[in-house]
């Protein structure tokens, strides 16, 4: 791409980013200027090997070359007095290494499929010859090993991901196929997650639609003996670990963004020492100098999946029809995304991006004895708290369909407790006894509640037949930019964002309560490699991981400020409550902040480094400012007039002690570590 291809390239981008005048097109515009001018994929894998003669003696001084052909970077080196060459900064791919020496034969290793972010080895034996004659061997025959130390690790590829059975693509269910580590490998009902005995927090993703949208996510693996809770867990380096729950990750990938996962058991590496269990490290994919890209629909239906045996099709031993559909998933979604990734500047500067989206929509009946609009209209005497609940816009019942029923139905006296009309059940009137005072003809059980002022023909309670519709909402983006800055610099930037949202009624079917949730988990890094010689390299990174919601601000149409109230079993039923559900108002970041410099030394590897890693946690209980009554009847409730009070505040004083507590922690980490290879002599 020549300078005046560049230049249309980037004008097209301010174009489009600056047309519109909105605040969310100028943050994309400072991201997309991050990506033009510097980017790529963390390099913490690295290559060490020994060159030798036929005898086995080292050859100091040959010229070793590794090529990714698929961006065509190149790097360099030169074997020491041991022989010994080394490249470090690599991200994970497919190597080409080439080592040429005056007197031997040149040598070409093609197909090197390095481990990611791990240090690996591949040993290069020379024959003597011509330099101009060439040995290539395959990489089948030469793969780079984890030789150099005593990590019991397992990595499972972009193939296996691919075509592994993983529930709701949850690859983090794909972690207990590590050596070294424990799972339990069974699912629940419903197919979600089996947690290990003793889990402690919220555990692996269920049987609902969560999946890779998951607000926390807990793999159920278990290294050394220790919890889940002990491990680590990050993507493209990024510590996604909760900054709550040790071991769960705020972000699960999608299984069409990963290149590979990484499970280490033991003997992790000393810069990862703030978990002592296991270690999963996601490595996303990358963009090339080619185009790539992918496309898939997921269906799940019910008339797709198969019954159990033990209650399928068919009959029982006593030649009875076997029930159907009790043990067969009735879930009903689809899953549908896709990935692109290529080149933005060829040799230079590479992208990829990814999106999947799981919606999912349901519709579910049921039945709930509610007020009537009769009893809204003529209860609640002025200046009542019972009136504002009453005459507020949307506290009714969400149905139209009434259900008739008798006062027999409900374990009530016809003519002495309640009257059936045919607008519901009489089960009384509201109480003259002054604003504060109890129901006199409370009998002190369900079966006699009361009648207040008396049976006065009016219905005040009915059975409705109810719909709750549900829409969610649940998508994940993730994008990544990789380029070569200059020969010695390389730098990187990866995002992973999954707004997800539910729209559903939260307890009683009353118009008010029709509740949105709204929640965004996102992740994001950028990372510095400054390459100062061959053997001495500097990685710079920040990156931040959390998850928020406020589900005040989602619902404006809750009455928040009203109490919520509960009215005691009318004969045989449970009435619906008044008020709206506690909502809740969290916000949880890690963030981290880690420079490491590596230095070779002979036969040696250093590693030095540290982090500064800060949680910030949110919770603001909003849900325990509220009080909560109960009334032995709606007439006690239609006169404010309680029999108990519960609530997280001081009685005296009406102060929650639940306040909003805003959590933070800083933790400071140093490490230094050496490795040695051992020289032939």
């Amino acid at each position: 791409m020549n300078k005046k291809s560049r230049r249309s390239l980037i004008d097209i981008y301010k174009t489009m980013l600056f047309t519109r005048g909105s605040r969310r097109y100028l943050v994309l515009a400072a991201m997309l200027t991050l990506f033009v001018f510097g980017a790529e994929a963390q390099y913490r894998g690295s290559l060490r090997g020994t060159v030798t003669d036929p005898a086995g003696a080292v050859v100091p001084g040959a010229k070793v070359t590794l090529l990714n052909p698929e961006t065509n970077e190149t790097k360099s080196a030169l074997t020491n007095a041991s022989g010994i060459y080394t490249f470090s900064g690599l991200s994970e791919a497919t190597y080409r290494l080439t080592v040429e020496r005056e007197g031997f034969k040149k040598k070409d290793v093609t197909g090197i499929a390095l481990l990611s972010d791990q240090l690996n080895a591949l040993d290069v034996k020379l024959e003597i010859g011509n330099a101009q004659q060439t040995v290539t061997v395959s990489g089948s025959e030469a793969a780079a090993l984890d030789t150099e130390d005593a990590t019991l690790s397992g990595t499972i590829d972009s193939n296996q991901i691919q075509h592994l059975p993983s529930y709701n693509r949850d690859v983090f269910q794909l972690a207990q196929l590590a050596p070294g580590v424990f799972g339990d490998g069974s699912q629940s009902s419903g197919g979600g997650t089996n947690n290990n005995p003793g889990n402690q927090g919220p555990g692996g993703t269920g049987s609902s639609q969560a999946g890779i949208f998951a607000t926390e996510n807990g793999p159920q693996i278990q290294a050394k003996g220790g919890q889940y809770e002990t491990n680590g867990v990050t993507v493209d380096g990024i510590s996604t670990v909760s900054a709550v729950w040790g071991g769960t990750s705020v972000i699960t990938p999608s299984e069409d963004s990963i290149a590979s996962v990484t499970v280490v058991a033991t003997s992790y590496d000393a810069e990862v020492g703030r978990f002592s269990g296991g270690q999963i490290a996601v490595t996303s994919k990358s963009g090339t100098n080619d185009l790539h890209g992918s496309l898939f629909f997921k269906v799940s239906r019910p008339g797709l999946n198969a019954y159990q045996r033990w209650n399928g099709v068919g009959s029982d031993a006593a030649g009875t029809p076997a029930a159907r559909g009790l043990n067969r998933d009735t879930s009903r979604f689809n899953n549908y995304g896709g990935s692109l990734g290529g080149p933005i500047w060829k040799n230079r500067i590479f992208a990829f991006f990814n999106v999947e989206t799981s919606p999912f929509s349901s519709s579910a009946t049921a039945q709930g004895w509610y007020e009537t609009s009769q009893f809204d209209s003529s209860a609640g005497p002025s200046g009542s708290i019972a009136g504002k609940y009453l005459s507020y816009k949307g506290e009714g019942v969400s149905s139209t369909q009434l259900i008739q029923q008798t006062c027999a139905t409900i374990g009530l006296t016809e003519g002495v407790n309640c009257a059936t009309t045919s607008a519901g059940l009489d089960i009384g009137s509201p109480l003259k006894n002054g604003l504060g005072a109890q129901d006199p003809t409370y009998g002190g059980s369900s079966s006699t509640p009361g009648i207040g002022g008396g049976l006065d023909g009016v219905p005040d309670i009915a059975d409705f037949n109810t719909i709750n519709p549900t829409t969610v909402s649940q998508i994940q983006y993730n994008g990544r930019l990789d380029a070569d800055v200059t020969k010695q610099d390389h730098a990187s930037f990866a995002i992973y964002w999954v707004p997800t949202s539910n729209t559903s009624y939260n307890g009683p079917t009353r118009s008010a309560n029709l509740w949105h949730h709204s929640q965004v988990n996102d992740a994001f890094a950028v990372i510095w490699n400054h390459i100062f010689s061959p053997t001495l390299l500097n990685e710079a990174r920040a990156n931040a991981a959390g998850w928020r919601w406020n589900e005040i601000s989602t619902n404006p149409q809750e009455p928040f400020g009203l109490p919520q109230d509960s009215i005691d079993n009318i004969g045989d039923i449970s009435f619906n409550y008044f008020g709206a559900p506690g909502p809740s108002n969290f916000n949880q970041w890690t963030y981290s902040y880690t420079d490491v410099l590596t230095k070779v030394l002979g036969r040696h590897n250093i590693k030095t480094g540290g982090d500064l890693t800060r949680l910030y946690y949110l919770n603001n209980p909003v849900y325990a400012a509220r009080p909560g009554f109960n009334f032995r009847n709606i007439w006690d409730f239609a006169n404010d007039a309680p029999y108990s009070e519960s609530g997280q505040f001081d009685s005296q004083t009406g102060v929650p002690f639940a306040n909003r507590q805003d959590d933070r922690v800083n933790v400071l980490g140093f490490f230094v570590k050496t490795t040695s290879r051992r020289v032939q002599t």
